[in-house]
């Protein structure tokens, strides 16, 4: 196996979700809270965020439609982008040995996307770059749907239990609550077959 399949490589966030996969209604129910009481609007937001952002963390997924770019030394058949799903690649560029940015055309390469690699088309081969830790860039979206109608009920119920968990700990430092039915969750979601 090459130094770049056992390497993980880092996902940037280019291009930010615009919504969220949760709503405060959602919120406010799980939390048995009247949906005309606003008097915690603004904090379940930042909760329903901080829920998302750790479940996208703690599975490697993104929720709501976003651009990421990861950056690497070399390409090879079977790279693996970091993030799921991905719905399309939207460039491959590369530094070639002049140092001029070129974009890989596509039919140079195609991506599997139940394996999330890049591979070389039959017969094809990568062109030679410049020798740089970011000689190559992969620009990509991720997501479920851009207003995270699409989010699996299985992160939607673990986000759930998150906003609860954090409304009600919120100030309290020293708190044993029990996480293990979002972590069951989390490792049920990672066993299924999910995109």
């Amino acid at each position: 196996m090459s130094i770049l399949k056992q390497r993980r490589l880092s996902a940037e966030l280019i291009t930010a979700a615009t919504s969220e996969p949760l709503t405060l209604d959602q919120a406010k129910a799980q939390l048995n809270i009247a949906t005309n009481n606003n008097d915690h609007d603004l904090e379940l937001s930042e909760l329903i965020a901080q829920a998302r952002e750790q479940w996208e963390g703690d599975t490697d997924t993104v929720c709501c439609t976003s651009t990421w770019r990861v950056r690497s030394e070399y390409m090879e058949d079977g790279l693996k982008l970091p993030k799921r799903p991905i719905q399309s690649i939207e460039s491959i560029k590369y530094y070639d040995g002049s140092s001029t940015l070129r974009t890989l055309t596509t039919d140079i390469y195609n991506f599997d996307a139940p394996k999330r690699e890049i591979r070389r088309q039959f017969l094809k081969v990568f062109p030679v770059s410049l020798y740089r830790w970011d000689a190559w860039e992969t620009i990509y979206v991720c997501g479920y749907s851009k207003d995270g109608s699409l989010v699996p009920a299985i992160a939607k119920r673990a986000m759930l239990l998150l906003v609860g968990y954090y409304f009600e700990q919120r100030g309290d430092a020293d708190s044993q609550h029990d996480l293990k039915a979002y972590e069951k969750l989390v490792a049920r979601f990672m066993r299924g077959d999910y995109p």
